[in-house]
């Protein structure tokens, strides 16, 4: 069998590490769950100081199977996503071909997720459904707009880090969202590490089938 391996995403911004708790709670319980023990790994002592990153933004990436491999620190910059393309993970192409789906946790292997955005344009994305419900995005949970608030979809792939936050905080709300559903909200962004609610927007109605 094949060493598992993952990896997680973390943002500095302007000298700090974003979310850490949140972090570190998902490498600890993504190696106790494939390998059987408890790590009790502590990234505020692992991660490189920040303070020659004082200004700016930077995406940390770490890569681990059951132990940190590689930390990599570079700038970031928010990708210009203007449209999603539905992709249906119960549709019966998608069974064939693939059987099944499963991306509970950040695994460092995106061959499959990656498959999905050949030919669709480096400025769209694709959106996931799976029982008819809205999940993720490819690289992002979901949050949508409807009356001076945001709502996250009850389905998704990876219940990731900033979505636990905003959740845990009443910054989102949940709810079950259909793909029959989505014309009731105004537009649709997308959330994860390096996201908040806003700053990639998308239109509702550059959702396509």
């Amino acid at each position: 069998m094949n060493m598992p391996y993952f990896i997680d995403t973390i943002k500095l911004i302007d000298g700090r590490y974003n979310l850490i708790d949140f972090h570190n709670n998902r490498v600890n319980n993504t190696i106790n769950h494939f390998f059987g023990f408890n790590p009790q790994i502590d990234l505020n002592l692992l991660l490189p100081n920040p303070d020659k990153y004082k200004t700016g933004t930077y995406k940390c990436r770490l890569t681990y199977s059951n132990y940190i491999e590689n930390i990599e620190i570079t700038p970031y910059v928010i990708r210009t996503i203007k449209k999603l393309k539905i992709i249906d993970l119960d549709g019966p192409d998608f069974y064939m071909k693939y059987k099944s789906f499963n991306y509970d946790f950040k695994y460092r292997d995106r061959t499959l997720i990656d498959s999905f955005l050949k030919g669709i344009g480096d400025k769209s994305d694709v959106l996931f459904i799976k029982n008819g419900s809205l999940t993720d995005t490819s690289f992002s949970n979901v949050v949508l707009y409807e009356k001076e608030k945001w709502i996250t979809p009850a389905t998704f792939l990876l219940n990731g880090v900033k979505r636990r936050y905003l959740l845990e905080n009443n910054y989102i709300m949940e709810e079950k969202i259909s793909l029959d559903s989505i014309s009731r909200f105004i537009k649709i962004s997308l959330i994860n590490a390096m996201l908040d609610p806003g700053d990639i927007e998308i239109n509702i109605h550059d959702v396509e089938l």
